[in-house]
């Protein structure tokens, strides 16, 4: 009878339930939310806490160590009160074993307001929102944390070598993976998504040269199917005492990006082996005159370095303003082909066919400028005056 009184008088939120979900016990604090009245858990919780009271009543022996609960209870007024608990199971002297709810609560001398509840509630609601939220969001926990006070190569080694597994991944980060249907990633190794490979190991390095906060920060992780997908994040890191303890961020897949990114510069290396290749001289000039690019013909044509005269107005080797009737810019000039003398590195003049055009509307205000020996007389050059 003493025990009974002490753990009836006892300053927590406790019952304890039988194999039946019937409350054989309950504590002065319990009883605020959980009257007398209410003989049966079904009476005194929510559908779900009841159901998950009766999941932990055939998982649990009394060796293991308690669960964490989050249980919503309906007190006498038909409310839901949430409240944070400790879940077991404890053997009694007569041999009989009791699913035991134990709970720190501050509904005793009138406060109703419990700070765990409060806490978990509101981890309840970001967790809920970061799980619904259409951005993949992820973070990863590391059981053995990382030592932050060695050097660069070494963290980058414990990142992908100490033990870690997925602390949060929300449904778009499962959809993005691709995983089956009623597979949980967080049972899965992070490794299998987020393998060890140069790429990461220049992403880990990124995120600790950025001082363990980073945005748009390039990682190539991997699809369930084994796929690559190129991903852009925003990093952030949980640090305590010198040891990264999480990593958590957002991702976006950027893989159709850079896949169009490396055609365009497939296709780019590809015009200028062409334009490397033509014989004719080809000068890309913008309105004012000035040399954007050249090929290497204009330099066996002209011998003048092409890198050395880019960005020089090209009037000074050949005279675009020539003949043109009133104030007409040359870029008006409406015809497209004509002859003219072009001035060479040794200061020799060469008779050249020319012929000019817009480069095209995606990159307006330039223009394409091709040379070439005039065919009456082609070896001919004379000496400016």
């Amino acid at each position: 009878m003493q025990t009974e009184h002490l753990l009836a008088t006892a300053p927590v939120f406790l019952l304890a339930i039988d194999d039946g979900q019937r409350i054989v016990h309950r504590s002065a604090a319990a009883r605020i939310i959980v009257p007398d009245e209410k003989r049966h858990l079904r009476e005194a919780m929510d559908a779900a806490s009841a159901k998950a009271f009766a999941g932990f009543q055939r998982s649990l022996s009394p060796d293991d160590a308690p669960a964490h609960l989050l249980a919503t209870f309906i007190d006498a007024r038909g409310r839901p009160r949430k409240i944070a608990g400790l879940i077991d199971r404890a053997a009694c002297p007569d041999g009989s074993i009791l699913l035991r709810f134990t709970a720190s609560h501050a509904g005793i001398g009138g406060n109703r307001d419990n700070w765990l509840e409060n806490l978990m509630l509101s981890e309840e609601v970001l967790h809920g929102f970061a799980q619904t939220s259409s951005e993949a969001t992820w973070c990863i926990e590391f059981s053995e944390p990382v030592d932050i006070g060695q050097s660069d190569s070494e963290i980058v080694r414990q990142v992908f070598e100490n033990d870690c597994h997925w602390l949060f991944c929300n449904e778009a980060l499962t959809q993005l993976y691709q995983l089956p249907e009623g597979l949980d990633i967080a049972r899965q190794p992070v490794s299998l998504y987020f393998p060890r490979i140069p790429e990461n190991e220049a992403f880990v390095l990124q995120i600790i040269k950025s001082g363990f906060a980073v945005d748009n920060a390039p990682s190539t992780d991997y699809r369930h199917d084994g796929s690559v997908r190129y991903m852009e994040n925003n990093v952030r890191c949980s640090i305590a005492d010198g040891y990264l303890f999480r990593i958590f961020g957002t991702l976006r897949d950027v893989t159709r990006i850079r896949q169009t990114h490396k055609r365009l510069k497939n296709e780019v290396e590809k015009m200028r082996g062409i334009f490397a290749a033509l014989p004719d001289a080809i000068m890309v000039i913008d309105r004012d005159r000035r040399l954007v690019a050249v090929n290497a013909s204009f330099e066996t044509l002209f011998g003048w370095n092409g890198e050395d005269f880019l960005g020089r107005d090209v009037q000074s080797i050949i005279d675009l303003e020539q003949s043109l009737p009133g104030k007409q810019c040359w870029y008006g000039h409406c015809r497209q082909c004509w002859r003219t003398m072009v001035r060479t590195e040794s200061n020799t003049f060469l008779h050249c066919e020319a012929r000019i055009a817009p480069l095209g509307e995606e990159t307006p205000g330039h223009f394409v400028l091709s040379l070439r020996p005039a065919t009456d007389d082609a070896a001919s050059a004379r000496n400016g005056s």
